[in-house]
């Protein structure tokens, strides 16, 4: 929240379009304002890559300084109490000869000050720095500054979903020879799946783990005689799930939630934590929470299915809770819509939640065109969020649902390791049986249904139609993972074994096998209609995956429907998407859809009739 009014000036000045390259379109990656406000690192990639470079802007002025930091894809800034240098996370240099997944390996947190030679940069934290240190070359690092606390955090992860350890080193260090002390390690089960775990005020570290915990507990941590064995618990786990917990001037706040519904609690610092409930002008889904230990209260985003999503403030002195208009508000009309929270019933009789949108009143006759989303990984929820754009499809009679598979985090870990590794079958089974409700509640027919998942939602949309070709029209496989045992050979593939499993271990070979949806295609099968979805720059779910599994459909199917393969050559896994590139995939996606649904104005052939 530092510096907020500057911050907005520094986004208007940063136009990405001056740093384009020819035909690749540059995007923000991430930005984050100094403690005082005087400057904004932010990370600018083209064509989608996610191949950051970092850049200072001064808010003042609005001028881009001259430091320009390269492969900083996964830096994770953090600005020093000075507010003139920053810590920041590095990738290695590879040799032109080196794998795909040696990118990854030997990164490296500097620490740069503002206007200086970035080639010259202090190493802090790492593999091999200091030597003391046993940091395995493969993983990610950071470094986290807090001020009034007398230690900086260091980090360190193997990868997607395993659990980091945590150093501590004195704030006042500017060397390579910090003198880090280990105070958690992966045992101590630090939560990977919460928005915000590890956060430090004076002396004290806050942390919510995992370990006998399946929904999260909140403990603390004396850093000046740090003994996890002997960590304080502020909050037992319990059926709310812990999703963030922040350091405020006023006080320390929490987020938690049950299913799909959020709570925002707040206490005062102290050897007693006494919680209060802060009121919300509506429920529904709480993220990007912001608070800063040099102002009082916190900003935070609310929205829900049917209302947009605004920037409020708690400010504690009156206890009230203000729409900041950061954020403006979407003119787009949703009186008409609603929204039904229901459950299906999985394979093994599991509830699964279903989140429905569809216009009020509309009749159940099994004639409107539906599309359901799933994802079901890394304990990442589908929580409620508002998307002007699925009006355009309720608005033609459509049928709009999202799917809270096994896998996600909606109901904590426990849910979370019920779709992962050995478990995944069950991320599938929730996407069938998602289908098989809209059909047999009538809000549509096999004749209309369609599916899609994205990324790691690739294995869940897969897996159905290769299982359940029957039930579906059409499917969407957005930069879908669909061939789980040459993915781990990939960039990023490596950092999602603790996610998904070792294809080399035997028993992880089997499990992957059999939920890998490419391996599961079979000859003169009638499947669906598949849209597969590839960005040429995609540093996460390489461009050959999706193309493998199109071709292998396009070979195997006996239905006649299309496979087709969408490209796009200035676009990677759909971060860093610019507008007119978002608006044109929907497009094409709802268009897809209703082609293959029957919608008579969707055909080939049929002009285009203006509304």
């Amino acid at each position: 929240m530092a510096g907020s009014g500057t911050v907005r000036k520094a986004e208007r000045e940063l136009d990405p379009g001056s740093l384009e390259e020819g035909a690749q379109h540059a995007a923000i990656d991430y930005f984050v304002p100094s403690w005082d406000g005087r400057y904004v690192i932010a990370g600018v990639s083209l064509g989608g890559s996610e191949n950051s470079t970092i850049h200072v802007i001064e808010t003042a002025t609005g001028r881009m300084l001259s430091d320009a930091i390269t492969r900083t894809q996964y830096a994770g800034p953090s600005w020093n109490r000075d507010s003139g240098s920053f810590y920041y996370a590095r990738l290695q240099k590879l040799p032109p000869d080196a794998p795909p997944s040696a990118i990854y390996e030997n990164e490296h947190v500097y620490l740069h000050v503002v206007g200086t030679d970035a080639e010259r940069d202090t190493e802090v934290f790492g593999p091999g720095v200091p030597s003391s240190l046993t940091i395995p070359k493969a993983g990610f690092v950071g470094v986290s500054v807090t001020p009034g606390s007398n230690y900086i955090l260091g980090y360190y992860t193997k990868g997607t979903t395993d659990y980091p350890s945590i150093y501590v080193g004195p704030a006042d260090s500017e060397k390579a020879s910090v003198p880090w002390r280990k105070v958690i390690s992966a045992e101590d089960m630090l939560s990977t799946g919460a928005d915000s775990s590890a956060v430090a005020h004076q002396s004290t570290l806050y942390l919510l783990v995992d370990k006998d915990a399946p929904n999260r507990k909140l403990i603390s941590l004396d850093l000046d005689h740090p003994d996890v064995a002997h960590a304080t618990v502020l909050i037992p786990t319990s059926d709310a799930v812990l999703v963030g917990v922040y350091v405020a001037k006023d006080g320390l706040y929490l987020l938690s939630k049950r299913g799909v519904t959020f709570e925002l609690r707040r206490s005062l610092y102290g050897s007693q934590l006494k919680w209060e409930k802060i009121p919300l002008p509506y429920d529904g889904t709480i993220s990007t929470v912001d608070a800063n230990v040099l102002l009082p209260g916190i900003i935070f985003r609310l929205e829900s299915w049917t209302s947009s999503g605004q920037a409020f403030a708690y400010d504690p002195s009156s206890n009230q809770v203000s729409n900041t208009a950061l954020i403006q508000k979407y003119p787009a009309d949703f009186s008409a819509l609603e929204a039904r929270e229901v459950e299906a019933t999985s394979a093994d009789g599991t509830k699964i939640p279903l989140s429905i949108l569809r216009k009020k009143g509309l009749i159940l006759d099994g004639s409107h065109p539906a599309l359901y989303d799933g994802y079901g990984a890394y304990g990442d929820s589908n929580d409620p969020s508002f998307s002007p754009r699925i009006l355009a499809w309720i608005e033609r009679g459509g049928v709009w649902a999202v799917v809270h598979a096994r896998g996600g985090g909606e109901f904590g870990e426990s849910w979370h390791n019920a779709g992962r590794k050995e478990t995944k079958q069950h991320t599938i089974d929730d996407m069938v049986a998602a289908g098989q409700y809209l059909i047999q509640q009538r809000y549509t027919s096999p004749a209309h249904l369609a599916v899609r998942g994205t990324s790691a939602g690739g294995i869940a949309v897969g897996g159905a139609i290769v299982q359940h070709p029957e039930l579906f029209v059409a499917a969407i496989d957005n930069v879908g993972m669909t061939d789980l045992l040459r993915f781990q050979g990939t960039q990023g593939g490596a950092a999602n074994i603790p996610e998904f499993g070792d294809v080399t271990d035997a028993q992880g070979f089997k499990f992957l096998h059999s939920v890998s949806p490419y391996h599961h295609v079979i000859d003169g099968t009638r499947y669906p209609a598949v849209l597969a979805i590839t960005g040429a720059n995609d540093p996460r779910v390489p461009s050959w995956v999706v193309a493998k599994m199109a071709a292998r459909l396009q070979a195997a199917s006996t239905s006649g429907r299309p496979i087709l393969l969408r490209v796009d050559f200035d676009e990677g896994h759909g971060l860093g998407s610019s507008r007119p590139q978002r608006e044109r995939l929907l497009a094409d996606q709802f268009s897809f859809v209703l082609w293959q649904s029957g919608d008579p104005e969707f055909q080939p052939g049929k002009p285009v009739i203006e509304h």
